[in-house]
């Protein structure tokens, strides 16, 4: 655990502020869900909650089960990283964090079709050998929590756009 320096008073109702830069560093964005944790020293530790992350073997499985029956590689997201991966393409490794222009893409909070100059990123690795890619944010209780993406070698159609938005609608009916 590493000392920042900085001391909060707990206000009357309860309420600790996380400085911006801390909150900026961690990417901990309005509205976000942190976990509480005491330790044996009298310690009080927040760590980032991940609806997403806690259910990650049943992505990887579902991941497998779209993989299997279409041959197009899946990939299941949190708001911060790779959760679970299947496929041919092997440039993703679960846990790797996702690139900026992939967390603005989720920011629409709509399902997206991209080919050619239009693909982004996943997650800061160099984009070669993709056609296309579906994208289809994770939506629970209001709040964007993830997202599916569907990619391939291939130009990827409306079928894989489809197949991204109800992956996506099904996870987010597990959280």
């Amino acid at each position: 655990m590493r000392a920042t320096g900085i001391v909060r008073r707990i206000d009357e109702l309860g309420r600790v502020v996380i400085p911006k830069e801390i909150r900026r560093t961690m990417k901990i964005r309005e509205g976000e869900e942190l976990e509480v944790f005491t330790g044996e020293d009298e310690s009080l530790i927040l760590k980032k909650y991940s609806a997403v992350k806690e259910f990650s073997s049943f992505a990887g499985e579902y991941v497998s089960s779209v993989y299997l029956s279409t041959g197009y590689t899946a990939l299941v997201f949190d708001m911060d990283s790779l959760v679970a991966a299947s496929g041919d393409i092997k440039l993703y490794k679960t846990g790797s964090p996702v690139s900026y222009k992939f967390e603005k893409l989720l920011e629409d909070r709509k399902p997206i079709l991209l080919t050619g100059r239009e693909l982004v990123s996943l997650c800061g690795e160099e984009i070669s050998g993709l056609g296309g890619m579906a994208i289809a944010p994770i939506i629970s209780a209001g709040d964007v929590m993830g997202a599916l993406a569907v990619v391939s070698v291939k130009e990827l159609g409306d079928v894989a756009l489809k197949l991204a938005t109800i992956g996506a609608n099904f996870l987010s009916t597990q959280l």
